[in-house]
């Protein structure tokens, strides 16, 4: 039997497509009697698209099942997980954290230049997983 444990919440999340606004729900938990450790974090994305879920061995690793299901019909999550100058290092992934770096050109991720993973991001600031995986590919070559 599952026994999850709800982690974090938002009822607020502003979810896009082109010109298009819609709130969404966002739930984020820990399985902590899966019997896969590789899914042992589930997040819950429920919307204009109906519910999508995500597990993953991390909470980015099920946020981005989530929004790879979302992009497939042309939503976007305005949170800050999903902007391009923003990463967790593999030790805040390990650690289940809600926190992640914002990323800048040349240089490494800073403390106190953290921001929260699901907290609010301009929509314009947001984008697909793809553009997001290969700007963190140009930072890491920018170092």
């Amino acid at each position: 039997m599952s026994a999850d444990r709800v982690l974090g919440r938002r009822d607020d999340v502003t979810a896009v497509r082109g010109t298009e606004r819609a709130v969404a729900a966002l739930t984020w938990a820990l399985d902590a009697g899966a019997d896969d450790p590789s899914r042992a974090y589930r997040v819950t994305a429920d919307g204009p698209w109906g519910t999508s879920e995500g597990r993953g061995y991390d909470l980015v690793d099920a946020l981005d099942r989530v929004r790879r299901a979302l992009e497939g019909a042309g939503w976007l999550l305005a949170v800050n997980a999903a902007r391009p100058d923003v990463a967790q290092s593999g030790m805040l992934r390990d650690s289940g954290s809600t926190r992640a770096y914002l990323l800048r050109e040349g240089r490494r991720g800073r403390r106190e230049e953290m921001v929260n993973l699901f907290d609010d991001a301009p929509a314009d600031a947001v984008t697909t997983l793809d553009a997001q995986q290969a700007a963190h590919r140009r930072w890491l070559d920018s170092l």
